[in-house]
């Protein structure tokens, strides 16, 4: 009877044992290394990560675990991180930081996060990709308006002090406007020559060279947020009450001049860093368009440039039966690939050709249907947006441009 209730208590021992093996919690598995890597857009360079921490939360034990930024190690385009001993399970990943790079040479900064709901993290499955898909690092600097054709007096007459083009980001990250140059073609698109060398396919000829001066971080422009470059940036309704006050523009084309007979007049805002212009004395756009324009980050030192892009270019002038060979001497040129964004301009009734290589505008817009048109005056010449207010971008402008638009900082 002894043995009976002995063997029985040994049995219910050894069940209630299996039961507490079965139902207790087995240890959770520690993932020795989990490696997150973050991915930038492809088309940024030279990217420097800062400020930046990953955040790892819990799902069912709400435990969070941060790993400071200064752990991200550079890896290509992207950067990654390495986390230790995370326990396997379903988390909530967060990753924040400060991205400064380049786009399309030019320099620009974001503030960036990105997160990732219920990831699972085990033994056999431990990395994970985060994407800085906050921002798309599309677009750049375009230009939005060239006022070029001026205002008209109470007598009728034309009044072009108060040209004006105005430049836009048009990304949704900060740019800054630093040593970008505005250009002015050395050839009119009312007068087509065979040049020899033709160099359009590699470098754009100019004739003008204007620069925002800065030191690489000094003139941040937020996305949507503009730059007006004003001929003279000066109060021009005391001389002509149909014109404009520019004396809030950011930037003006300030020209200094030996001539007595032409002297520019220092306006509010900050002058240009001129690197060259054909002319003399005051510059000034061509008032009926006959010029193309473009910007274009310099990439040279001014010294450089003015040595290393300078070229001649000769031409067969042909007058009935007569002919001779002449040449267009001390133009200067800038290679397409530093170029932004380009406009051709012309007059219907007097075009002839586009200057700007097909690759950069494959058309071309106006203010004013023939040469000297009267109705010009008061109009530019200003790109379309898209429903989500982006400048259209398609390298023509024909179909990026309205013609013979109202100005836009006229009242």
């Amino acid at each position: 009877m002894k043995k009976l209730i002995l063997k029985g208590v040994i049995m219910m021992l050894s069940l209630t044992v299996c039961l507490s093996s079965c139902n207790g919690d087995d240890p959770i598995p520690v993932i020795p290394t989990t490696m997150v890597t973050l991915e930038v857009p492809a088309n940024l360079e030279n990217t420097v990560l800062t400020n930046a921490n990953a955040k790892l939360t819990n799902v069912e034990t709400k435990q969070v675990i941060t790993v400071e930024g200064s752990k991200f190690v550079k890896d290509g385009n992207g950067y990654k991180i390495m986390c230790n001993d995370i326990q396997a399970g379903t988390y909530n990943v967060t990753v924040n930081g400060h991205l400064d790079f380049t786009l399309n040479g030019v320099a620009g900064q974001k503030d960036f996060e990105v997160s990732s709901e219920n990831v699972t993290l085990s033994e056999t499955s431990h990395d994970l990709k985060m994407v800085v898909s906050t921002f798309t690092a599309q677009g750049g600097f375009v230009i939005s308006e060239i006022f070029f054709t001026g205002t008209s007096t109470a007598e009728g007459k034309s009044y072009s002090g108060d040209q004006y083009i105005i430049i836009t980001n048009n990304s949704d990250v900060t740019l800054y406007a630093d040593s970008i140059a505005v250009l002015e073609s050395a050839f009119l698109t009312t007068t087509k020559e065979d040049y020899t060398p033709d160099i359009m396919s590699t470098h754009f000829s100019v004739q003008a060279c204007y620069m925002i001066p800065g030191d690489g971080k000094s003139v941040p422009v937020e996305p949507g947020e503009s730059l007006t470059l004003a001929v003279n940036a000066i109060n021009h309704t005391i001389e002509q009450p149909n014109s404009i006050d520019l004396t809030d523009a950011d930037f003006e084309f300030y020209d200094e001049t030996s001539n007595p007979n032409f002297t520019d007049t220092d306006g509010e805002a900050d002058n240009l860093d001129k690197w060259y212009c054909y002319t003399a004395t005051i510059y000034q756009f061509h008032s009926r368009g006959f010029n193309s324009m473009a910007i274009a980050k310099m990439k040279t030192s001014k010294e450089d440039w003015l040595e290393n892009y300078v070229y001649d270019a000769t031409y067969m002038f042909v007058f009935g039966d007569f002919s001779k060979e002449m040449t267009k001497s001390g133009i200067y040129k800038v290679p397409n690939g530093w170029i932004l964004d380009g406009v051709n301009l012309s007059v219907e009734s007097v075009r002839e050709w586009n200057v700007l290589d097909a690759s950069i505008d494959a058309g071309w817009t106006y203010c004013g249907k023939v040469d000297r048109d009267d109705t010009r005056f008061n109009k530019s010449v200003i790109r379309k947006q898209d429903a989500n207010g982006k400048y259209i971008d398609t390298n023509n402008s024909t179909n990026d441009f309205i013609p013979e638009a109202p100005a836009s900082l006229l009242n």
